[in-house]
């Protein structure tokens, strides 16, 4: 496996490619953080788990970091202090304050029977949290009493961390010759009706494994397609009422994050994600759901190709080198990677949808897990994310909003799931009485 070796000096820490954007970009309606959390049937000790958390500090030294911010850039550097665990509060995924974190930009939390992880983006991606998470358990239970274990494919407690582990493949696969990625066009944004704030509200679906596969397998796509699909149909009825006639409807478009990790190689626990945009074109005509899955499917197969990746990264790594960037004052590039979140981003697509697959569980915890769950940030632009994972026979979609009474996108959503032959177990944070 190919070595990646960070070449920042000692004390300073450069913020891999994907992480630029998201420090100067974070706002009140743009936390820019998510959550993977852990239910236990037994209680938590948070004792316990502070001694775990003592654990990762010298083991997962990529957490182990306070964000600055210089005169030209952000940057890293290590992080001396004692990382902190927090009760859980009402709502998942908010906006960081890193003051009350230790200057942590990973933020351990618990319940009376959970273990989760909050991270802000800067840091690293769901994989990588994912990761922390998984040594988190497993060094919880071992002093709990509860099991010894390691879960398949993580991180190994005895080993020292390796340089790849810190590294930043953008940096390496970056190819100045290739063109850049094509631009694209703006998409549609639902308006949605009544109040919204900044409080993240939660529906959460929960369905069996199984019976999603089963009604993707019929049309020839994955659970990930299918459910992408699920989310266009419905945006599509939504502009269908917002926009009765056909020649004024925008392109609706997802932003599907694509673990890049496997298909270049590199085990980094930075960022090493890139987003795939994937949608349709009302303005054409109304899509039944097959010719939805049938678009999604071939441009899902399109957005992973190699040749086509390394273009996305071309653009992204060559902005960060331009000498005007490079060199620009934080105090003007700040406005500029704004724009350019709005132009390259937010701008570009409906929703955002990622699923972070299945957490294989080890046989020995396999008994003590009640249930595992991913939240996203929503954004000002898109103000419902959705977040997949699954373990065991279960699979958890979780909506996140900002929207205090409009629920009409997950209805819709949900609805199709029962009609496609699919029981959906709904529960939610919001209060119901209203």
């Amino acid at each position: 496996m190919m070595r990646v070796q960070n070449t920042a000096p000692e004390g300073f820490i450069a913020l891999d490619n994907s992480a630029l954007i998201y420090p100067p970009t974070e706002a009140v309606f743009n936390a820019n953080t998510f959550r993977i959390s852990l239910d236990l049937v037994q209680t938590i000790r948070p004792e316990i788990l502070e001694q775990a958390v003592h654990d990762l500090m010298t083991r997962c030294s990529y957490a182990k970091v306070s964000l600055h911010k210089g005169f030209f850039w952000y940057f890293l550097s290590p992080n001396t202090k004692e990382m902190v665990i927090h009760p859980e509060g009402s709502y998942p995924s908010g906006r960081f304050f890193f003051k009350e974190n230790n200057s942590y930009l990973l933020r351990v939390v618990y319940s009376s029977h959970r273990i989760g992880v909050e991270c802000f983006h800067a840091l690293t991606d769901g994989s990588g949290a994912l990761a922390y998470l998984k040594l988190l358990v497993q060094r919880y239970c071992h002093h709990a009493g509860i099991a010894n274990f390691s879960f398949p494919g993580g991180l190994d407690f005895e080993q020292k961390p390796t340089k790849q582990e810190f590294s930043d493949p953008f940096q390496h696969l970056y190819d100045k010759t290739l063109p850049s990625f094509p631009k694209i066009s703006k998409a549609y944004h639902r308006k949605g009706t009544g109040s919204f704030d900044d409080r993240v509200k939660v529906i959460s679906a929960t369905v069996k494994t199984a019976q999603i596969k089963e009604r993707a397998k019929a049309r020839g796509i994955t659970i990930g397609e299918y459910l992408s699909s699920v989310f266009l149909h419905s945006l599509q009825q939504l502009q269908m009422q917002e926009i009765p006639k056909q020649k004024n409807r925008k392109p609706i478009r997802l932003s599907v994050p694509m673990n890049l990790r496997k298909i270049f190689g590199y085990e980094t626990m930075r960022n090493f994600t890139l987003f795939a945009v994937i949608g349709i074109e009302p303005a054409l005509g109304s899509y039944t759901f097959d010719e939805v899955a049938k678009e999604v499917h071939l441009q899902m197969a399109l957005s992973q190709d190699r040749k086509r990746l390394l273009s996305q990264i071309k653009r992204n790594v060559m902005g960060e080198r331009t000498h005007l960037i490079r060199f620009a004052p934080n105090a003007l590039k700040n406005p500029l990677f704004k724009l350019l979140s709005d132009f390259l981003g937010d701008d570009q697509y409906s929703g955002v949808i990622s699923n972070i697959g299945q957490m294989a569980l080890p046989p020995e915890l396999a008994d003590s897990v009640s249930r595992i769950d991913f939240h996203l940030s929503p954004g000002l632009l898109n103000k419902v994310a959705i977040a997949v994972i699954g373990y065991l026979d279960t699979l958890v979609i979780n909506f996140t909003s900002f929207f205090n009474e409009d629920t009409e996108l997950e209805r819709l959503f949900c609805t199709f799931l029962v009609e496609d032959g699919i029981p959906v177990t709904l529960s939610t944070n919001r209060n119901t009485d209203r």
